[in-house]
């Protein structure tokens, strides 16, 4: 932007041309005041556009707008349990939802960091899909972490969704807990302390039971809480009902940030239109 200047090659000399530097300097402040306002408000629409229209998936506690799965991979889940994950994940991206994924068995690693895209769970829902179906009896391929399966250690799969939400600075985040609950009886009191650090950092847990038994829904849900279970049949769609999608709120940020941006806009128009001066009569 050319600052404002009284004095060019060529132009007609005023007598009273001094009278007119603090107008000048006024104008050149407000166009850099305009410039900056301008630059700052157009880099908050793009902030907020980013995450405009995110939100949560219906099956995810009210305030979580992203989440971990935590998967387990140990020996017990295999077959229909595998059939039950894949309508999770297919759930979860029909509903665009975006998630981190975590898998464990005697230990755990993270494989999708939070707030990765729910395209990215494509690439992992296929393995648990049937290759094909013998006499009624699905039939799967071997998976990448087939000699990853062994024991199951729950608490170090929560642990994992916990530290992947921390390194990710996310602030409203859940975790999403796929198992059959079959935890090892080495593995009692980790979890009981690792459901007291989930409580005190205030992240909310959601679990798809994977064919439990009961016995196992009770601990957990002494745990956890009565309404911390979620059928997998809430991420099935039907021909009379589909799943979810995300819910988000208006945009309401984004609106003002738009009005201002247009306001600033018919100001710069208004004030550093050049002068066109009128022909004499």
């Amino acid at each position: 932007m050319r600052a404002t200047t009284l004095r060019r090659r060529g132009a007609t000399a005023l007598g009273d041309l001094p009278e007119l530097t603090a107008p000048a300097q006024r104008t050149t402040l407000l166009r850099g005041l305009l410039a900056v306002a301008l630059a700052a408000t157009l880099a908050g629409a793009i902030l907020l556009a980013r995450s405009a229209g995110s939100g949560r998936a219906a099956v995810l506690p009210e305030g979580a707008s992203t989440g971990v799965i935590v998967l387990d991979m140990s020996a017990s889940v295999a077959g229909p349990n595998f059939e039950r994950i894949a309508t999770v994940l297919r759930g979860l991206v029909s509903a665009n939802q975006a998630m981190g994924l975590c898998m464990f068995s005697d230990t755990a690693y993270e494989l999708l960091p939070p707030n990765s895209p729910a395209s990215a769970l494509l690439q992992f829902e296929r393995f648990f899909n049937p290759e094909r179906v013998v006499q009624g009896t699905p039939i799967f391929g071997q998976s990448p972490w087939d000699q990853f399966s062994g024991g199951t250690r729950i608490s170090r799969g929560l642990q994992c969704g916990q530290d992947a939400l921390r390194r990710g600075s996310v602030t409203h985040g859940s975790i999403l807990l796929l198992s059959d609950l079959a935890d090892s009886s080495a593995d009692t009191e980790p979890l009981v302390a690792e459901a007291l650090s989930l409580r005190r950092a205030h992240i909310p847990v959601r679990i798809v039971p994977l064919y439990a038994a009961p016995d196992n829904l009770r601990i957990f849900g002494s745990l956890f809480g009565d309404s911390v279970f979620v059928q997998p049949q809430a991420f099935t769609s039907t021909a009379t009902r589909h799943v979810q999608p995300v819910a988000a709120s208006w945009p309401w940020a984004l609106l003002a940030v738009g009005i201002v941006l247009v306001g600033l806009l018919t100001a710069n128009e208004r004030f550093n239109t050049r002068l066109q001066p009128e022909a004499a009569t």
